[in-house]
């Protein structure tokens, strides 16, 4: 079907309140763009997966082939968020059950390969669109009532207005979902398709791009000039290889404190530890390198990941634990862990939980530890 301009903004908040609710309901997401993808298509891309990832969902991300270095530092970002590149022809992950294609003008542009076509093709795969072309040879291929489609200055200028949607309906503030490296992806994006807002045409897209230029200017302040009027695109690209570079260093630090067992390899870090860490890097980018470390110590343990931190407030009344498993291990459905446990805050899906406990109840955080790691071991021991 031919692509429209949205008629009403109550069918534009339906369609986003479907989207929300595939986001957070579906656990693992592949995500496409156009052939010959431009900045506001890598961009989304990013973005998008980005989000996921801050939705604690898996998200791969696939590309026909090589793209320009320049677009290295939004890949750097996903590096340590956890995010898969997927390379023409490299194998898809089995368990995908939702397809989201990105500025994209018809489904024949779609970069794809046999495994995505198929994927398209299944009725029982959750299809999702976001784009803003609206011109007359456009057409659809996401699942109607999940095509946010519209005009707009670029496709991330959506993926913007989808955040905001995001951040009334799961009732979080506008900088719990605006992360930095979200914040900058869908900035590039709209510096990418506006010229630096050269071309932007209605009140609602000039809306837009001062409000994400002003909050990443408050946001960035010590890698823009406080005199100017924006931010240059200079300034944007060197702010997020600054800050890809800044979530390498986090991931290494908390990679430095890795522990193994037979079954689980584990990082913890202690009171003092947490403070610094969340000190120098952020909240932000701590949790979300956490779930990749988690992410990254199942793959290498075979079996179980876990990172465990003291919050990041004043008082630090609760220490943080988030458990995943291997894509490779399936014997034991972590929920489970939280009833063996006898632990009430958490939650989770088969292959990742997370739980907090209060400060007061660990006096020995060492030896707690070595309690919940041979808990663990009993109870992959006696899943197999």
């Amino acid at each position: 079907m031919k692509k429209r301009e949205i008629a009403t903004i109550a069918e534009k908040n339906r369609i986003a309140a479907n989207i929300i609710r595939a986001m957070t309901t579906l656990d693992s997401f592949l995500l496409a763009g156009h052939r010959d993808p431009d900045m506001d298509c890598i961009a989304s891309l990013v973005a998008v997966s980005l989000l996921l990832r801050k939705l604690d969902k898996e998200a791969a991300i696939f590309l026909p082939g090589r793209v320009a270095e320049h677009f290295n530092y939004l890949f750097a970002i996903c590096k340590y968020n956890n995010i898969q590149i997927l390379y023409g022809g490299e194998e898809t992950p089995a368990d995908i059950d939702g397809v989201i294609v990105l500025d994209t003008p018809k489904p024949e542009m779609i970069a794809l390969n046999g495994a995505i076509s198929t994927l398209l093709e299944n009725p029982k795969i959750r299809k999702i669109e976001i784009d803003h072309h609206v011109q007359t040879d456009a057409v659809y291929a996401g699942d109607s009532g999940y095509c946010l489609v519209s005009e707009a200055s670029s496709t991330c200028e959506l993926i913007g207005y989808l955040c905001l949607k995001i951040s009334k309906q799961l009732d979080w503030k506008t900088e719990d979902i605006f992360s930095r490296n979200i914040s900058l992806a869908i900035l590039t994006g709209m510096v990418g398709d506006s010229n630096m807002g050269k071309y932007l045409k209605s009140n609602r897209e000039r809306w837009y791009y001062d409000y994400f230029s002003s909050k990443f200017d408050k946001m960035l302040g010590e890698k823009t000039h406080r005199n100017s009027k924006g931010l240059s695109s200079e300034e944007i690209f060197d702010a997020i290889q600054y800050f890809s570079v800044q979530d390498k260093k986090c991931f290494d630090r908390i990679m430095s404190a890795v522990v193994e067992s037979p079954s689980v390899f584990y990082s913890v870090l202690s009171n003092s530890d947490s403070e610094a860490i969340f000190e120098q890097y952020g909240n932000d980018r701590v949790v979300t390198v956490s779930k990749t470390v988690a992410d990254i110590l199942a793959e290498n343990s075979g079996k179980l990941g876990l990172v465990a931190y003291y919050d990041d407030s004043a008082s630090t009344d609760f220490i943080q634990f988030r458990l995943r498993r291997s894509g490779k291990y399936t014997a034991l459905d972590l929920r489970t862990v939280l009833k063996k446990l006898k632990i009430d805050n958490g939650g989770g899906h088969p292959g990742a939980i997370g739980f907090r406990l209060p400060k007061g109840e660990v006096a020995d955080l060492e030896a707690f530890i070595r309690g919940l790691i041979g808990q663990l071991e009993g109870l992959v021991k006696s899943a197999t």
